[in-house]
């Protein structure tokens, strides 16, 4: 890509002095700093909702977390929670060191989906590690930015880039993009690329929802001189009719496997399609089963407001096989089937409790912008503690993450779940309209 200049300064310098004298005019004015275009995005935090938890404040369990980690915010605020970070943090460290992924295409998917989520933290952590470890140069970090269209790319990092939004706003990888990366990677570096995205699109909505402010010596910023991304919506792809990475059945099933997957053998020895797929990749399998048992049973959350999370979610980005699975559960969390079918219809419809509705439009906001607003986080914070209200952004994410290796695999729905409520384009109507469309 040629260097565009303006009397001698490259535009990436100019963009990160630009983003520098923008941010410190903010800061003195206690406002956040505008883009160059307006968008719909709300405003991100000047401080914290979650604070970084005091090192004079810190039990032992606290303690043992941070001792071998950088002094970092983000590792400070989660600190509230040890027991979550450690169900999640083992697959946050199979994404970042054990993946097979080239390190310039993994900061390339995390920054992609940061700049899309207008996440600062993530955007200016990563682009520290880009420059200094995978090779990148500021040009590249700008580049990224402006996406896929922007000259200089390979075709397969084109590839990449696309998928980062196509994972966003469709919820799925397309068939032209699926082929493009395939031709390059394998099966198991496919699974691997799709996590990486979704991991960081979770990681997002937890950074701009918790207020994580930046670390001391931070220089890259969002670029303030580029039209911000799109917001998301409900994603309306069709999903797969048939897989493109197949589930094992049991004969496949090399005896490491059979007993990483043992907890989930049914009677007649076989397992759900999501495991028997997941199960293509062993360094994969076992981080993000423990961290999705986690969210789906362990959790400090009321079952209730756990099943409202997950069901809006799955609507929301058309992953039919997780409402199917988990429409059984939200009736032992005494939601009734009306309830089920409501969920459809958003925060908006008729029928729902303040505690409810805030619950669904919080899985709304997250969707929207990676982002909960300030209307609707008053509203949790008078019913949960700062744990559950980590739990209730790590869920939607979670759910998110499980949702888009779903339908982007074409992993099938097994005989005898129900699908989506016929009431479907009703309750997309409503959605429209709770999200402003």
């Amino acid at each position: 890509m040629p260097i565009y200049t303006d009397c001698g300064i490259s535009r990436a310098r100019k963009f990160l002095l630009y983003g520098a004298v923008i941010t410190t005019l903010a800061a003195l004015s206690g406002r956040p700093a505008p883009h160059a275009q307006s968008g719909a995005f709300t405003p991100r935090l000047t401080k914290p909702r979650i604070a970084p938890v005091p090192e004079q404040e810190r039990d032992e369990t606290q303690r043992q977390m941070l001792a071998s980690r950088p002094d970092y915010n983000v590792y400070k605020t989660l600190a509230h929670h040890p027991e979550l970070f450690s169900r999640w943090s083992g697959l946050g460290r199979f994404v970042m060191n054990g993946s097979s992924l080239p390190a310039r295409h993994r900061e390339m998917l995390m920054l992609r989906m940061g700049w899309l989520c207008q996440s600062e933290y993530e955007w200016s952590q990563h682009a520290r590690i880009a420059t200094s470890a995978a090779g990148m140069t500021d040009q590249d970090i700008l580049r990224i930015a402006e996406g896929p269209k922007a000259a200089g790319w390979t075709d397969f990092e084109r590839a990449l880039l696309r998928m980062v939004g196509e994972l966003r706003y469709d919820a799925t990888v397309g068939d032209s993009t699926w082929r493009a990366l395939r031709a390059e990677y394998s099966d198991q570096q496919m699974m691997e690329a799709v996590f990486t995205a979704a991991q960081y699109q979770l990681v997002s909505m937890a950074l701009n929802s918790f207020g994580v402010q930046l670390d001391p010596g931070l220089r890259h910023r969002l670029p303030r001189d580029l039209p911000l991304p799109s917001l998301g919506r409900r994603a309306t792809v069709a999903r797969l009719s048939t897989p493109r990475i197949p589930p094992l059945g049991p004969e496949q099933w090399t005896p490491q496997q059979r007993e990483m997957i043992a907890p989930q053998i049914r009677e007649g020895g076989s397992a759900l399609n999501l495991y028997a797929t997941m199960l293509q990749h062993p360094g994969l399998y076992t981080p993000r089963a423990s961290f999705g048992t986690y969210l789906r049973s362990e959790t400090s959350l009321p079952p209730r407001t756990r099943e409202l999370l997950i069901m809006r979610t799955a609507f929301l980005i058309g992953a039919e096989y997780e409402w199917s699975h988990h429409v059984e559960r939200s009736r032992a969390a005494s939601l009734t089937d009306r309830e089920i079918a409501r969920i459809a219809a958003g925060p908006d419809a008729a029928g729902w409790s303040e505690e409810s509705r805030a619950v669904l439009r919080a899985a709304d906001e997250l969707r929207r912008e990676a982002f909960i607003s300030d209307r609707t986080w008053v509203v949790l914070s008078k019913q949960y503690n700062i744990k559950q209200l980590i739990e209730i952004v790590f869920t939607v994410g979670g759910y998110t993450m499980t949702g888009l290796a779903i339908k982007s695999f074409g992993i099938q729905t097994e005989p005898g779940y129900p699908g989506f409520p016929r009431s479907i384009q009703k309750g997309a109507s409503s959605h429209r309209a709770s999200l402003g469309e």
